[in-house]
């Protein structure tokens, strides 16, 4: 065997290259063409592979006027080593010019005659880093800049006391008054240019401090004794809009979010009552109209006789990272809800948690006192503890081995993905995490071609299934209420179980009775009347309006109502979550005579929810770098295979990247839910073509999907004012939708029609249409038609496609006729 069969070939070089976590990348000719780059430089970049070949300034065109490319031409004709620490370079991330900082290093490679053939670049993104160290360096000079002024202070009280006593002097020595007159003058003029070098050095302390105060990114903001606020820096006025004299002229906290305004109120008058320091996290209103997160700290200040002086407040903005929270917080739905084997283990291989369905698949009541060897089948038991303890030394891995039911006896098959989690400071390992599909039924059918959808099938079945399982429960349990509406004596017994109460509203006099506890959650008194007045100012501000429409409802049309919001309890100031569910009462005649109902606290459940969605958060980072990693993979696979003309290589991984991308989508579906849902779903309104864009969102359906005819009907060429990415969305998802109920050769039709004041949007498929009794819960969340569970999906698409054209003051409903078809529209206003 020669020595050169040891040589890896070309694509196995790439996927070595891709796996490095440095960013690198190799580039020739004087203008930089990218000749390969590795997916860590990609991603500072912010591009994908579609910018191989290109010229550095044509992939990447924000470099144009920087030094970087200039560099490139250097070392290639000079052959040099050109590297840098804590370099700035402006970078185009998602449409967003963002500055970055890297330690770069561009070395020139030569061949045996000293000729360079190629640049190796390399760079690690440092941003964190030195904006960290520069940060820091701006809080040092702030606190040297207050010790001036503290020190300054000081010197004047001084002089003052100084003065006083010099004034005794005066007096003691009245007699001689007329002998030292001159020696007087002369002293007093002495005292008086002290004191008025005194006044300059405190002055110009306040002007070195605004001078500092202006030049930071920090938000700055003093207040007096009295608590008032009396100045604010100029990164207060440029993100709230508003100039420092605007700010200081009203209450500024009204920008503060209503849910976050009392309790930050309430922190700082408490620290301002004791002198004390405060520290604290609030939402702000910025001139684009979203919220940001601050972090507010404010540390007291005094006058030089120790006399309370006011604070002097430092924010920092902290939207990032509670984004990332609440990204986190809504992954746990997806865990919840995924039909694969999800768990944590600790060192000793004691489990921590296990998703719903891994405790279902194995049988078992709950986790305590058990460990990941329970979970496997004894008869394979020794081939687990021989992979376990590699994990300690960061050995991850990947296994078909059985699990068993316990209550059953049976074995499963499933394939088990062990990866170890790292403590970030030390990179010790800490746990291990597993995500594990089941593959019996690949096992079983192994040389079937169809395992892939097979499996993606069952995991949508399991899911249907349990659906309608929610469904019928959920079904069940209206039919209890109403029946338990229907007894007295039940209906006491379920009170007083129960942390729920009753109420009533009398249709003609809006006279409204309650239980004592409901009164008692509200903050209500015990022995008085109801009155809407007080009941309203402790719910929530902003779900004053839903309950309205609600009450307007069933006073109007009889209809039964079912509400959740949270309430602050008008003593305590305690938040709480309750559910209001209600129901109109009416005569032989027709006419209502009582629209009354349940009251019932389930604060305890929305905990139950956010605590899930803590380990959810945990778990997205794991989710996505393998998926990303797999995709990876998978592309690589897929040009060898189409090089080696492998039919059934090719087939097979089309179909693998095809379950990736809807996964992908899936994950993506559920953190605009979590967007949405916080208020961190942004609309940024521009001015565009809408008849582009349906051309734009068409050609892309077609590059992912060439089983529809799609035809675009004469459209109306209009310029609209609306988010361009968000309404791409609602256009993409509802053709998406029409593609995923429709058979295949069918045909898709997208249609605009223009009027006076807005534009109307019609998609119209011929699939298997709707029923009537679904048109009205379409648009809900994780709603899905009835009988069509073999067809995967969620049911948040056309929620959010709702909520954004809401937003937009739009209007989105469907018409459908069984077996024929339907139509989905949706309108934007004009101007």
């Amino acid at each position: 065997m020669s020595q050169s069969s040891h040589f890896l070939n070309n694509d196995k070089l790439i996927e070595v290259f891709n796996l490095t976590y440095t960013a690198t990348a190799v580039h020739v000719g004087e203008t930089a063409i990218i000749q390969a780059a590795n997916d860590a430089m990609l991603r500072i970049w912010g591009k994908d592979r579609s910018i191989i070949g290109k010229s550095l300034e044509d992939a990447l065109p924000e470099l144009k006027g920087q030094p970087f490319i200039e560099m490139f031409r250097k070392v290639w004709l000079e052959g040099l080593v050109i590297s840098g620490k804590d370099t700035a370079a402006d970078i185009m991330i998602e449409g967003e010019l963002k500055t970055f900082y890297f330690d770069f290093e561009y070395r020139a490679i030569k061949d045996n005659d000293g000729k360079t053939i190629c640049i190796l670049h390399t760079a690690i993104d440092v941003t964190e880093r030195v904006l960290r160290e520069e940060a820091l360096e701006r809080e040092r000079e702030k606190a040297e800049a207050l010790e001036r002024e503290q020190a300054l202070n000081e010197e004047l009280a001084a002089t003052v006391e100084e003065l006083a006593a010099t004034n005794e002097e005066l007096v003691a020595t009245n007699e001689e008054l007329q002998e030292t007159q001159e020696t007087l003058h002369v002293l007093n003029n002495e005292l008086e240019l002290r004191v008025l070098e005194r006044f300059n050095q405190l002055s110009e302390s306040e002007k070195r401090f605004k001078t500092m105060a202006e030049g930071t990114d920090i938000f700055i903001a003093v207040g007096d004794e009295n608590g008032n606020a009396i100045y604010f820096n100029k990164p207060w006025t440029d993100l709230t809009g508003r100039s420092a004299n605007e700010l200081l002229a009203f209450d500024w906290t009204s920008l503060i979010h209503p849910e976050d305004r009392d309790q930050y109120k309430q922190a700082y008058l408490s620290a301002l009552a004791e002198k004390k320091s405060f520290v604290g996290e609030f939402r702000i209103l910025s001139k684009k109209g979203d919220y940001r997160w601050l972090l507010a700290s404010a540390p007291p200040r005094f006058h030089a006789d120790g006399s309370f002086a006011g604070y002097i407040s430092s924010c920092v903005d902290i939207t990032e990272r509670k984004l990332i929270e609440l990204e986190r917080l809504n992954l746990s739905k997806l865990i919840e809800a995924s039909s694969e084997f999800i768990g944590l283990v600790e060192l000793d291989m004691s489990i921590q948690y296990l998703n719903p369905a891994a405790i279902k698949k194995l049988g078992w009541k709950s986790i305590t006192n058990r460990t990941i060897l329970d979970c496997v089948f004894p008869d394979d038991r020794s081939a687990a503890e021989q992979l376990l303890p590699g994990i300690l030394h960061n050995q991850n891995f990947r296994e078909e081995i059985r699990f068993w039911n316990e209550e059953t006896g049976k074995p499963f098959w499933i394939e088990w993905n062990g990866f170890a989690i790292k403590n970030e400071e030390n990179d010790e390992v800490i746990a291990m995490a597993t995500v594990s599909p089941d593959i019996t039924e690949r096992k079983l059918h192994q040389e079937e071609l169809q395992d892939i959808n097979m499996e993606m099938a069952a995991a949508n079945e399991e899911l249907a299934t349990t659906n309608e399982e929610l469904a019928q429960t959920h079904e069940d349990l209206i039919q209890y209420v109403n029946k338990l509406a229907d007894s007295e004596e039940k209906l006491r017994q379920a009170i007083e179980t129960g942390r729920m109460g009753t109420w009533s509203i009398n249709p003609k006099t809006l006279e409204i009775s309650m239980s004592g506890f409901v009164k008692e959650l509200l903050g209500l008194p015990i022995d008085q009347p109801a009155e809407m007045e007080a009941i309203m100012q402790a719910v929530n501000p902003d779900y004053h309006n839903m309950l309205n429409i609600a009450l307007e409802n069933a006073l109007k049309n009889h209809s039964s109502s079912d509400t959740e919001y949270p309430i602050n309890n008008l003593i305590t100031g305690e938040e709480k979550w309750v559910r209001a569910t209600g129901r109109v009462f009416v005569d032989q005649h027709g006419n209502a005579t009582e629209y009354s109902g349940l009251f019932i606290d389930i604060t305890e459940q929305k905990l139950d929810e956010l605590r899930k969605n803590d380990f959810i958060g945990m778990v997205s980072h794991e989710l996505k770098t393998p998926l990303t990693a797999i995709n990876g993979f998978v592309q690589v696979l897929q040009r060898k295979a189409k090089k080696d003309e492998d039919n059934y290589a090719i087939v097979a991984l089309d179909k693998a990247h095809s379950q990736i991308r809807k996964m992908t989508t899936m994950i993506n579906g559920f953190l605009n839910v979590s967007r949405l849902e916080s208020g961190k779903l942004l609309i940024e309104k521009t001015d565009f073509s809408l008849d582009e864009l349906l051309k734009e969102t068409i050609e892309e359906t077609y590059i992912s999907q060439s089983s529809h005819q799609i035809i675009l009907n004469p459209t109306c060429e209009v310029t609209i004012h609306a988010d361009r990415d968000k309404i791409g969305n609602v256009i993409s998802n509802l053709i998406s939708n029409g593609l995923k109920y429709s058979d295949n050769g069918t045909r898709i039709e997208v249609t605009c029609k223009l009027r006076d004041t807005e534009v109307e949007i019609q998609i119209k498929d011929e699939g298997i249409g709707i029923k009537p009794d679904d048109i009205d819960k379409l648009f809900e969340r994780y709603y899905r038609v009835k009988g069509n569970h073999t067809i995967s999906g969620f049911g948040i698409g056309l929620y959010l496609s709702a909520e954004i054209i809401e937003r937009h003051h739009g209007k989105i409903w469907a018409e459908s006729e069984e077996g024929k078809g339907s139509v989905f529209h949706f309108t934007l206003p004009l101007g």
